[in-house]
């Protein structure tokens, strides 16, 4: 059955509308107070991310944790069952999808503005929007990570649910298919997109619309996030592991969604300047759709390097700093680029010192990091907190955070979309659907002058004689895809794009490390190495569906292999 997770949830909603000892609410009491009511839809917001996890970056080729007890850490290197799978989304996207569905059930009977009904019915309409935004995200959720080929190689989803179910329902529901579960995502973003503004912004002088629409609802979910979704979604669904026919007009409905999208907000415009570091700032025009902002220091505790008594949990895999090419756009494997293996961090993509620490390199004003072997506190190695890979975390990281003596914090927020994601999906779309340099919906903008400005905003030397190189639809996309891995790179992307691309190679690779031996003043030696090899079998290409909920259930199929 959908069982426990979802049979919880009824019971817990249920006695949440049932009278409670304490106020002795009733559900009708309840629906006449619209704060109460809306708490229904709130609850859907509070189990989304509220701070950057870099858990699923560690169990790819591009990091690796230096916590031993990591669930992550282990499930990378061979405990992944269908019973222990710490990326599991089920429990909570059924529960969330449930809190969406009361609301929706209940949502008409609220007069959510008893003074006006102008504000009422835009409140209401605000909310419908919302709520399913809400359930496309969670349905999403599953999507990514449940979605497979089962054993008689149907591809399939999860089961579609629209209604709140409670504890005297049939729980005992079968996947709907791959293309069911997108089409309910989609239509699920439509109702969002036609409902809601595209973002929250005051109109002037219009005081009614600024209460029910206006920026005093920013963090929530608006048109252009809801689109951002819908962009995310159909690129997945226009991928390998799930378009297994092929089917070309699947990747021209993701070109399509992002490119609506990104014309809509400006073109190549919409590329801002200092999306690099966009995280530093939370006005940014980068963002689409964030988390409201917090003061913390606890991201720079767990990933500062020792030095700055962080734990130097993310270390980055050479792997990815490989990814990294020369300044002047070349790839360090090709002959054009400069590459000195005797000082390989000299003229750098320079993205790369802006994201990780590497031997020599500095975390803002905090100074010069050392990763040598011996090196004090940050060498690898050294202590159970160091490095083990040769690299420290820097992207997200404030310098002008303390970890202690004294303890000092700064404003953090989770983002949930950003414009870099939506050009990277058309590119990658775009390409597949018509190559390169087509535009065949007026855009003004291709695959290829997408990826030229954003290497032009990592500064790479102009002109860019690299991506002037790159002929045809499958040399593109690998450089594309490389562009993602560094864009996107600690954005918890990769692991779910290596699986989409159905790229067993990178998917089952090691993550590399480099040992670095000081053997001057000034000068190095490196030797690399594998640190911590991943135990993927093809078939976990596709996550599995809980081990409970099948043993449950007589019609819930499982996902091949597991």
């Amino acid at each position: 059955m959908i069982s426990m997770a979802l049979l919880s949830s009824a019971v817990s909603c249920k006695k949440y509308l049932e009278p409670r000892a304490d106020n002795n609410l009733t559900e009708s009491q309840i629906l006449a107070i619209p704060a109460y009511a809306e708490g229904l839809l709130l609850n859907a917001y509070r189990a989304m991310p509220s701070a950057e996890s870099f858990d699923l970056d560690v169990i790819t080729d591009d990091a690796v944790t230096n916590d031993p007890g990591s669930a992550f850490r282990q499930m990378a290197t061979g405990s992944w069952t269908s019973a222990n799978n710490p990326a599991s989304q089920w429990a909570v996207a059924y529960k969330e999808i449930y809190y969406t569905n009361l609301f929706l059930d209940k949502y008409g009977q609220v007069t959510w503005d008893g003074q006006n009904q102008v504000i009422n019915d835009l409140d209401q309409k605000r909310l419908n929007g919302e709520a399913h935004g809400l359930r496309a995200w969670w349905e999403f959720q599953l999507l990514e990570y449940h979605a497979g080929v089962t054993d008689d190689g149907q591809v399939m989803g999860f089961p579609i649910i629209l209604n709140p179910l409670t504890v005297t329902d049939n729980l005992n529901l079968p996947r709907g298919s791959f293309d069911a579960c997108m089409a309910q995502i989609i239509s699920d973003c439509d109702t969002a997109i036609a409902d809601l503004p595209d973002t929250y912004s005051d109109e002037s002088g219009n005081t009614d619309y600024n209460q029910a629409m206006g920026s005093r609802w920013t963090n929530r979910m608006a048109g252009y996030a809801a689109r951002a979704l819908k962009s995310r979604a159909t690129l997945f669904a226009a991928s390998p592991a799930f378009n297994v026919s092929g089917d070309d007009s699947k990747w021209q409905l993701a070109a399509i969604t992002a490119g609506d999208l990104l014309k809509m907000a400006g073109g190549l415009g919409a590329l801002s300047p200092s999306g690099l570091t966009w995280y530093t700032n939370s006005a940014d025009p980068e963002i689409i759709w964030a988390r409201a902002i917090s003061a913390s220091n606890s991201l720079e505790a767990d990933n500062f390097p020792p030095s700055l008594q962080g734990n130097g949990r993310t270390n980055p895999s050479q792997n990815l700093v490989d990814a990294f090419g020369m300044k002047n756009g070349y790839p360090i494997s090709n002959g054009s680029s400069g590459f000195d293996p005797n000082n390989p961090y000299a003229n750098r993509d320079p993205r790369l010192e802006q994201y990780i620490i590497f031997n020599g390199n500095q975390l803002g004003a905090k100074g010069v990091i050392n990763t040598y072997m011996g090196a004090p506190l940050n060498g690898l190695g050294v202590q159970s907190n160091a490095t083990r890979t040769g690299y420290y975390l820097s992207k997200f990281l404030l310098d002008n955070v303390s970890v202690s003596n004294p303890a000092v914090t700064q404003n953090h927020f989770n983002t949930y979309f950003r414009f870099t994601e939506v050009f990277l999906n058309y590119a990658e779309a775009a390409n597949e659907a018509w190559g390169p340099d087509e535009d065949p919906e007026g855009y003004g903008f291709t695959p290829r002058m997408i990826l030229a400005a954003i290497r032009k905003r990592a500064g790479i030397t102009q002109p860019d004689a690299f991506l002037t190189s790159i002929a045809g639809k499958d040399d593109f996309r690998q450089l594309v895809r490389n562009e993602r891995r560094l864009e996107l790179c600690f954005e918890n992307s990769r692991f779910n794009d290596l699986r989409r691309w159905k790229d067993l190679v990178d998917f089952q690779s090691s993550a590399n490390g480099v040992s670095i031996s000081q053997t001057g003043a000034n000068t190095y030696s490196y030797v690399y190495a594998p640190v911590e090899a991943r135990a993927y079998k093809d078939y976990m290409i596709y996550g599995p569906i809980p081990y409970d909920q099948v043993l449950n259930s007589d019609s819930l199929k499982q996902n091949k292999g597991w």
